[in-house]
C-alpha cells in the first residue's frame, strides 16, 4: 500500500509537468489561428434605417408595417382623376360605396366602409366631423383611409374604418397654382391656391374654388357651389405652430333625390295618383 500511495503523487508531478510544457505551444497555434483570420477580408454590412415621425402616440408605426389595410389618396391623385368631391376622390379606394338616392342620403355623404355605415367615423383634421354635407376638395390635402376595425383612433362604432380629411394647411415656401376645367353638359371649374411667407417664422395660404355644371341624364338637376379657405401659421418650421383658418363653402344645388317609390298628388302625371303594387 505503501509503495502505492507514494507512486500516485509521483504521476501526477509529472503529467502536470507534461501540462505546462505543452502549454506555450498551444498558445502559439491559436495566436496563428487569430492572426490569420484577422488577414481574412471581411464583408462590409451596411445598415439603413428611419426615423418615425410620432404624429399621435396611438399609432406610431409605419405605413407599411401596419397590419390593417391603410390608403392615402394624395393631391396628385385628386387632381389627375379630376375629382371635385370626396365622392368622386374615394371612386379609386376598393371597398367604400356611398349611401344616396333610394334610400340613401342625397343632402350629405353618407360613406359605407365594408359595408358598414361610416359617417359617423369621418375626421377633419384628426377631429371627428358628424356634420352631414357633400364635401368639397379644393382645400384638401389628402384623405386618409382605413379600412376594417378601427376602434384603436375611433373607439365604438368603427367596425368599417374611417375616414381622415387633412386640409391644406400653410407651407414655409411661395407658390401661386390653379386650374381651370371645362367639359360636357355646361362643365365649368375653376381653383386657386396661394402661398405666401410673411417674415421668417410666417406663411399664409388662401385657397378658392368656383364650380357650375348640369348632370347628365338629369334635365332638372344642377350643380353651382363656391368656396374659399383662407388660413395663417405663426412658427411654421418651428416645434411649436399655431394656426387658424377658415373654411367657407356656399352652394346652390338641386339634390338628386332618385326615382321615388311611388308617385305623390303633386308630382303624378296628369294629377292621377299611381300606386306601386
Amino acid at each position: 500500500m505503501s509503495n502505492n500511495s507514494a507512486a500516485l503523487p509521483r504521476l501526477l508531478a509529472l503529467s502536470c509537468v507534461g501540462f505546462i510544457a505543452t502549454a506555450p505551444a498551444m498558445a502559439a497555434d491559436l495566436a496563428d489561428d487569430s492572426s490569420a483570420d484577422g488577414e481574412q477580408d471581411r464583408d462590409t454590412i451596411i445598415v439603413n434605417g428611419q426615423q418615425v415621425q410620432v404624429d399621435t402616440p396611438k399609432a406610431v408605426a409605419p405605413l407599411l408595417d401596419t397590419p390593417r389595410s391603410v390608403v392615402v389618396v394624395d393631391k396628385q391623385v385628386i387632381k389627375e382623376t379630376g375629382s371635385a368631391t370626396l365622392v368622386e376622390a374615394l371612386r379609386t379606394v376598393p371597398g367604400i360605396t356611398f349611401g344616396a338616392a333610394e334610400g340613401g342620403n342625397p343632402i350629405g355623404d353618407r360613406p359605407f366602409i365594408r359595408g358598414f355605415d361610416s359617417q359617423g367615423s369621418t375626421y377633419l383634421d384628426g377631429v371627428r366631423d358628424i356634420g352631414a354635407q357633400s364635401r368639397e376638395v379644393f382645400a384638401v390635402e389628402q384623405i386618409q383611409v382605413v379600412r376594417g376595425s378601427d376602434s384603436t383612433l375611433g373607439g365604438r362604432g368603427s367596425a368599417g374604418g374611417s375616414l381622415n380629411i387633412v386640409s391644406k394647411m400653410p407651407r414655409n415656401e411661395n407658390f401661386v397654382g390653379g386650374s381651370v376645367t371645362v367639359g360636357t353638359d355646361n362643365y365649368k371649374r375653376v381653383t386657386g391656391d396661394v402661398n405666401y411667407v410673411i417674415g421668417s417664422n410666417v406663411a399664409v395660404r388662401i385657397n378658392g374654388m368656383w364650380h357650375d355644371q348640369d348632370v347628365a341624364g338629369r334635365d332638372a338637376i344642377f350643380q353651382k357651389r363656391w368656396g374659399v379657405a383662407p388660413s395663417i401659421t405663426i412658427g411654421v418650421e418651428g416645434p411649436t405652430k399655431l394656426t387658424a383658418s377658415y373654411y367657407h363653402l356656399d352652394t346652390d344645388e338641386l339634390p338628386d333625390s332618385g326615382i321615388p317609390y311611388f308617385y305623390t298628388i303633386g308630382n303624378a302625371p296628369l294629377g292621377d295618383v299611381v300606386f306601386s303594387e
